[in-house]
């Protein structure tokens, strides 16, 4: 049997660097509209560069879904901060520079999309 045990209210996700990250739970609706604003930015590129190398197209369009999807889900942060060392706002901008970070985005990645994955793998058992 199935189990739909996916989070209903936005959650904290703690993050590599002392980052943490409150989401909005990771719908159907959500990860859509981050595929979609993911791949309007990387067929912009390849417009703008017919000859993109092929790995680097892969790579981007990883990169633009996880900062898409940052900015669909992300609704508050706490551990970000700007050169000064003081707290830095919430926007847009700024969540898509922290997903600039590697490790940063690797572990969003991870920890976001969890609770959809582990029921796609009980639905798959």
């Amino acid at each position: 049997m199935l189990t739909l045990d996916l989070p209903a209210e936005p959650y904290w996700l703690d993050l590599p660097r002392g980052v943490r990250v409150e989401i909005r739970p990771v719908t159907t609706a959500v990860m859509a509209a981050a595929q979609a604003a993911a791949a309007r930015r990387l067929a912009a590129i390849r417009l703008a560069d017919p000859d993109l190398d092929p790995d680097m197209s892969r790579g981007l369009s990883f990169a633009f879904l996880v900062k898409a999807l940052a900015r669909h889900a992300v609704t508050a942060w706490e551990g970000v901060g700007d050169a000064a060392d003081q707290p830095l706002p919430l926007s847009p901008e700024a969540v898509e520079r922290l997903m600039d970070l590697d490790d940063i985005a690797a572990s969003f990645w991870d920890r976001a999309t969890a609770p959809v994955a582990a029921v796609a793998v009980e639905g798959n058992g």
